[in-house]
């Protein structure tokens, strides 16, 4: 079950009277093993009671302070309008609901939620990181695989206790998460945090960058945004073949339609470069081999589009690129000189 059982949500969803986006994020929280046990019940009470407000001991003045409470909002109404008004006003549908909801004395689950996210606060936590040159893999405690990209680093507990798996990365990662629907996976960075059953997917959120992105290779991810106090802001769920790109600072988005094969494509070797500039491919090329990169050419900005396996040299990677924009290139101890080529 969630940090935060979604009460205003459930209530509303009983009442039949959700958006179709509100519908989407309900169905999505009742994938949850947990979460799914918690609804029954409530929608149990909630038949059984059909409706507080034809039962003539319910109180609104008591009902709306445990509303406010329990679910840390109400109706948008100014509070001593909404207590100025008669017993007899009827409640919407969905309040009603709300109102079963405390009825059944449900909070109970908050409590124990709260006290289990102490403890996972509390377990002790290892941490790997990634150089320069490095990718480094990692078996997490629950048998996640996990792919750390260069310049990266992971934090995890030595245990995944509770009910949430909870990882904190600074940098990129390829992670093929182990299922288990009564335990998401939930990757937290600066700026973005990932939430999953069981999936493969990729993350990069680099401290320092513009941008952030999620990419989906099997399974569903839900995405939100972080922010500097409270909770994530819920942004949308991925599927397969769907990357999202995030603009923290322009506070944009926007999803891109990926082919598995180029979602993190170094977490295998490989080199793919998607309409990259030649600028950003010898910046690889050169971390990759370990040699410097001279331009003495005007193809600096123009595009590519290649990709190369792991077992690929530098002179393989050169010469394929230099037939496609026509090039010249000299490859000495240490530098690689590249002279002439056209753009397409």
């Amino acid at each position: 079950m969630s940090d935060h059982t979604p009460w205003p949500l459930i209530a509303k969803y009983l009442a039949g009277e959700c958006s179709p986006e509100e519908k989407l994020a309900m169905e999505w929280w009742l994938e949850e093993y947990d979460n799914l046990l918690l609804f029954r019940q409530i929608e149990a009470a909630w038949k059984h009671e059909k409706g507080p407000e034809n039962d003539p001991a319910f109180s609104l003045d008591n009902g709306l302070a445990k509303l406010h409470a329990k679910m840390g909002e109400q109706e948008s109404r100014p509070e001593e309008e909404i207590q100025e008004r008669p017993r007899y006003f009827k409640l919407s549908s969905w309040m009603a609901a709300a109102g079963v909801l405390l009825a059944t004395g449900l909070g109970y689950f908050l409590v124990s939620r709260q006290h289990d996210s102490r403890n996972i606060a509390r377990a002790p936590m290892e941490t790997r990181t990634s150089g320069a040159k490095d990718i480094v893999s990692i078996e997490l405690p629950d048998g996640t695989q996990v792919w750390l990209n260069k310049n990266s680093k992971l934090e995890y507990p030595e245990a995944f206790d509770g009910d949430e798996r909870l990882v904190y990365l600074q940098g990129e990662a390829f992670f093929e998460v182990v299922p288990n629907p009564e335990k998401p996976f939930i990757v937290k960075s600066e700026k973005v945090s990932t939430r999953v059953l069981g999936t493969s997917f990729d993350v990069k959120a680099y401290n320092g960058d513009e941008t952030a992105s999620v990419s989906v290779a099997t399974g569903k991810v839900e995405v939100s945004k972080e922010i500097d106090e409270g909770e994530p802001v819920r942004i949308t769920q991925l599927t397969p073949e769907q990357e999202l790109v995030i603009n923290t600072e322009k506070d944009e988005t926007y999803i891109n339609i990926v082919s598995v094969a180029n979602i993190a494509p170094w977490h295998l070797g490989q080199l793919v470069f998607r309409d990259n500039t030649y600028d950003e491919v010898m910046q690889a090329l050169q971390e990759r081999f370990g040699k410097k990169i001279v331009f003495k050419s005007n193809i600096g900005k123009c595009r590519v589009m290649a990709s190369f396996n792991s077992n690929a040299s530098l002179n393989d990677v050169l010469k394929l690129l230099s037939m496609s924009n026509s090039f010249d290139y000299v490859v000495g101890r240490d530098v690689v000189t590249i002279t002439g080529g056209t753009c397409h």
